[in-house]
């Protein structure tokens, strides 16, 4: 099979899987909502962004550089992941026994104190995660990490409806974060191939932190920035807030996490193998960015069309206030679905330091909403704080990504989608301003459905500006075409 054929294979499977993906996190969100209400969701999001906060500033990205290191594919390579994995895993389990009671004490929930203790068992059971199905991506065989991401979601979605007949509390959020994380690790040895095995090799160990410790540091930034605002609110507003604000960020933000694991899946094996071929590599680049602002477009399209609509029908009347901010929080995310471009560039030429330096400006708007929030300024405030801190996190890694042939072409196709985008995005927000909100079901549904298709239209017009997209697209459609004559002749010759 050729590279291409793999990669659309390739790109098939984890399309599908991540959509299946996607549905299941949506429902199981909808379920956990539903069943304990606002304030309770708010509660158990404290101990959601504990547990990130724990496995966000300890990413080494052991998993990333098995793919772009040239022995990754080697046993001792992989044993080596291992060992340190485990070790990452029992520290942090240590620290979040030592730090339950103070941050129990900062969400102002100190009775809560145990329910923070066991959440050490998250980073724990992380620490014995199988690396082989990672591996397997160096042949961009994607089936593996497809049904990784897909079990133990569906198994989750089942232990969630569970669950919920037998709390009706936050205890209900912590029970499902203990049963996917052992889900998930139970998954990554069942599809595995190879021995889960450890070995000690300070060579490999020194060029896995040579790898990851810019990722270790980007990790504390990318914590401030994609939970910051929620701990902001979580210290200084009611756990009701909390709730409906976490209900539009984990909806804007899902999408957003979709696109950015398929774009490192599918883009960094594809860029690593051409890094030396610099026409090819060149078009490589061209057809991300425009992938990232198409898909950014789609976004705030979607959300400002259908948000409200969506927000009707899945989380019910008691999180419409999430309503005020999705708009702002889908902008925001869409700014950093564009910076994904640049950063998974500069990774595929082994300069892991894009992304730290990027959101080291982009964590200089959390002292700005902290500000805000102190002097009573609403959560849209904080959330537009947000936006600005990712435009300027924008340029830096755009102005520091390692493009020696074809910078200024790159900034220019930057430029171009940007402009376009973001015209359509303010006709859409305009338009969506002067249009009153359906009060009956049908008219709820009709809005999701002219919603999600008028973003689909629009980012598609805006990807098919791209001539590469547009000769895969031909191509696409020839192979398609060639298919259906062929299987008409042969119902013909029976």
């Amino acid at each position: 099979m050729s590279v291409r054929n793999k990669i659309v294979k390739g790109a098939s499977v984890l399309a599908a899987s991540q959509v299946l993906v996607a549905l299941c996190s949506l429902l199981r969100n909808i379920i956990i909502a539903r069943h304990i209400g606002s304030e309770e969701t708010g509660i158990g999001t404290t101990f959601a962004l504990t547990i990130t906060l724990v496995e966000m500033t300890s990413n080494l990205a052991l998993d990333r550089v098995l793919v772009q290191d040239d022995e990754g594919g080697s046993d001792a390579m992989l044993a080596s992941a291992h060992l340190m994995q485990f070790f990452k895993g029992v520290i942090l389990a240590l620290i979040l026994l030592l730090t339950a009671a103070p941050v129990a004490n900062l969400f102002d929930l100190p009775h809560l104190v145990h329910g923070f203790q066991l959440m050490a068992l998250v980073p724990l059971l992380h620490g014995l995660m199988h690396f082989d199905l990672v591996v397997r991506q160096r042949q961009l065989d994607f089936l593996p990490t497809a049904l990784f991401d897909i079990l133990p979601e569906l198994l989750t979605l089942l232990a969630a409806f569970l669950a919920s007949l037998l709390f009706d509390d936050y205890r209900l959020m912590l029970t499902v974060i203990i049963l996917q994380t052992i889900l998930a690790v139970s998954a990554s040895h069942i599809l595995a191939r190879r021995p889960y095995r450890w070995t000690v090799n300070k060579d490999l160990a020194r060029r896995k932190l040579h790898f990851g410790w810019p990722l270790l540091i980007n990790g504390f930034l990318m914590f401030g920035i994609f939970q910051g605002d929620r701990v902001i609110i979580a210290s200084l507003f009611d756990k009701h807030t909390l709730g409906w604000y976490s209900v539009a960020f984990s909806l804007c933000m899902l999408p957003t996490m979709i696109f950015a694991k398929l774009s490192a899946i599918l883009l960094m094996p594809i860029l690593s193998r051409n890094r030396e071929n610099f026409e090819l590599f060149g078009r490589c680049s061209s057809m991300a960015l425009t992938a990232c602002a198409s898909f950014g477009l789609l976004m705030v399209c979607g959300f400002t069309l259908a948000g409200p609509a969506l927000l009707q029908l899945s989380y019910g009347s008691e999180f419409m206030q999430a309503t005020s901010v999705i708009g702002l929080l889908s902008v925001m995310q869409a700014l950093r679905v564009l910076r994904i471009a640049p950063s998974i560039i500069a990774n595929s030429q082994g300069h892991t330091e894009n992304a730290m330096i990027a959101n080291i400006f982009r964590s200089f708007s959390l002292p700005l909403a902290v500000y805000f929030a102190t002097a009573g300024y609403s959560v849209q405030v904080i959330a537009a704080c947000g936006i600005a801190g990712e435009l300027v996190a924008l340029a830096v890694s755009v102005i520091i990504t390692p493009l020696a042939h074809g910078k200024r072409a790159f900034v220019g196709r930057l430029l171009l989608l940007f402009g376009t985008a973001a015209g359509a995005a303010i006709a859409v927000t305009l338009l969506a301003g002067d249009a009153q909100q359906p009060t009956t079901t049908v008219g709820v549904l009709l809005q999701l459905l002219y919603g999600a298709g008028g973003a689909l239209i629009l980012a598609g017009l805006l990807a098919l500006t791209d001539a590469q997209l547009r000769e895969e697209c031909r191509n696409l459609l020839r192979r398609f075409n060639a298919a259906e004559r062929n299987q008409s002749l042969a119902g013909n010759d029976t």
